[in-house]
């Protein structure tokens, strides 16, 4: 309120409706933080912090999540367009791609993750709802919108500005590979704060949390392959097909 206040002594409001609707267009385009605040009375996903989860997966966990993409994936008939992506990734079985060298397979496809490795799925879960800090009220029943495994070859990122996962409440994006053993250079997850980057270094095992209203990225992978793990949840019913139904 205050920095509407201020703004509003530096640019007095208008006469007329149009010139308020002026008004608040522009404040909200200058502020667009405090003007989220103000109007839906929470902080705007963009200020609050992305949180690093050291080590939330185990090598035998991070197995597991393999296990249950090459299983998912055997199901799948290999793409007949599958000569657009990159040679690293033409062999890769997917649900949809990206990019050349970004695809990504539906592990929550008919509920498997959550029906073949409950236990993997609720630890998941449960990290995603039990950490400190602002992560919406906890009251609020939050559903799986997806559980992907996402690879990329080199050449591979998510570059999109102010991409966000629209229509989703919470993210969380576990890192599988190993750089020791894949040779993986690039492929950090960047956040922004303040209009300035936020690269997260993370490690086989790690995971990072953050708002799904929150933009971020996916530096390109300049060598090797990255693959990662990415649970979305949302307030509309456990979806168990692709990202919207």
């Amino acid at each position: 309120l205050d920095m509407a206040l201020q703004y509003m002594a530096e640019a007095p409001l208008p006469p007329g409706l149009e010139g308020a609707q002026d008004w608040a267009r522009d404040y909200a385009a200058a502020n667009p933080s405090e003007a989220f605040e103000l109007l839906f009375g929470r902080p705007s996903p963009e200020t609050l912090p992305a949180l690093v989860i050291p080590q939330l997966l185990s090598p035998e966990e991070v197995k597991q999540c393999f296990s249950a993409g090459s299983e998912v994936g055997s199901s799948i008939e290999p793409f007949a367009t599958s000569s657009w992506l990159c040679a690293a990734l033409r062999a890769t079985p997917h649900d949809i791609g990206y990019s050349g060298e970004h695809v990504a397979l539906y592990l929550h496809k008919g509920g498997y993750l959550q029906t073949k490795q409950p236990a993997l799925c609720d630890k998941l879960l449960h990290s995603m709802r039990r950490q400190p800090g602002n992560w919406g009220d906890p009251a609020l029943a939050l559903q799986v919108r997806c559980i992907e495994l996402h690879t990329y070859a080199v050449g591979g990122g998510l570059l999109e500005p102010g991409h966000r996962d629209n229509g989703s409440k919470l993210s969380m994006s576990v890192l599988l590979s190993d750089a020791a053993t894949t040779g993986l250079e690039g492929g950090q997850i960047v956040t922004w704060s303040g209009g300035e980057p936020v690269v997260h270094e993370l490690r086989r095992g790690d995971a990072l949390l953050f708002h799904s209203g929150k933009a971020h990225n996916v530096a390109t992978v300049t060598s090797g392959m990255r693959q990662s793990l990415v649970i979305e949840l949302w307030v509309g019913p456990t979806n168990t097909k692709d990202r919207e139904s």
